[in-house]
């Protein structure tokens, strides 16, 4: 098992968990409904991940068409994710979703008419000869081939204008990983070929490991090209808990005194105050609301440095806006 085959997984899978804990503080799904499969597809095409499982299903290959529809329905909903985010029209997206339902139906006829006795990890060069073999894996990478030149074809005549440096970079990686993507399934439509007529050669190994790395190269290409805006996102998310954790350590103690007078008990009541040390923006609003209605009630209770400093933090409140805002959505 060589790093050129795993490292497409563990990147991926680095990009699914790092969503998944995003989830925790509050991210949108976004492209997880999508590399979650196409995780799991690029882990079961491991070598010994696939002989393992196979193995399980009565080694007859199945395993084979598992991995083309995961990762065939993964792609096509990345492709969907992406569309939307580049606000172009998913009219075209739904004719590549019918596209893909009859390619995937005829691959299933095509393998279950098929003898594939035995796990093989290179499908092509072991069963490409039989017919139905060769039209199977011509279908599933005409599938993919679509998905990818579309996608990249979209992300190229997206509107810039609006976009961060992170989405911008990130998307432009994505473009031209999906246009490797299409190079790749044009080198594998060629091994298939001649698989199909016999006429392999020597060169074929070399073309082969080719195209395990044009592979490679296109899952970390999406992979990096996703991760750009989460690490993008994620630095927004840390800076702004800083920003909220300093600015409630400074208003513990205007917050400590005034709940001790009579208009900071009633003011409290109104505020829902708690003065447990949470860092979270809201319990920051709760603790300026509170301080604020003290301040009309009764303005003498304040001096003019913590006027001042309550009316820098709500400044500072007002520039921010909400987390990550100025993240692209289809990050």
């Amino acid at each position: 098992m060589s790093l050129l085959q795993i490292l497409p997984a563990l990147i991926l899978w680095t990009v699914v968990i790092t969503r998944i804990v995003g989830l925790r503080f509050g991210w949108k799904p976004g492209i997880l409904t999508a590399m979650l499969p196409v995780s799991i597809g690029t882990t079961l095409n491991i070598d010994p991940v696939y002989l393992a499982v196979d193995a399980v299903l009565g080694d007859r290959n199945i395993l084979n068409l598992v991995v083309h529809i995961v990762l065939g329905l993964g792609m096509t909903e990345l492709s969907r994710l992406i569309v939307a985010a580049t606000g172009a029209s998913n009219a075209r997206w739904r004719l590549l979703v019918l596209a893909g339902l009859a390619l995937s139906i005829l691959q299933a006829v095509l393998l279950l008419a098929s003898e594939t006795p035995g796990s093989a990890t290179n499908f092509t060069d072991i069963f490409a000869g039989i017919p139905t073999i060769g039209w199977y894996q011509s279908l599933f990478f005409a599938w993919i081939g679509l998905i990818t030149g579309y996608t990249g074809i979209e992300c190229l005549r997206r509107d810039r204008t609006g976009e961060t440096v992170s989405f911008r970079v990130g998307f432009d990686i994505t473009a031209v990983s999906c246009l490797i993507g299409v190079l790749a399934v044009g080198v594998k439509l060629l091994l298939v070929a001649q698989e199909a007529s016999g006429t392999e050669n020597n060169v074929s190994n070399i073309v082969y490991v080719g195209y395990r790395a044009l592979v490679a190269l296109t899952l970390v290409g999406f992979a990096v090209g996703f991760a750009l805006p989460a690490y993008q996102r994620i630095r927004l998310q840390s800076a702004e808990h800083t920003r909220i954790r300093s600015a409630l350590m400074r208003l513990r103690p205007i917050v400590s005194r005034l709940v001790e007078t009579d208009a900071g008990q009633r003011a409290r009541e109104g505020a829902a105050l708690s003065l447990r040390p949470r860092a979270s923006r809201n319990q920051l609003y709760r603790w300026v609301i509170f301080i604020d209605d003290i301040r009309v009630q009764s303005p003498g209770l304040l001096s003019a440095e913590e006027i001042e400093l309550v009316d820098n933090i709500e400044a500072r409140i007002a520039r921010s806006g909400p987390v990550g805002a100025k993240v692209q959505t289809g990050s």
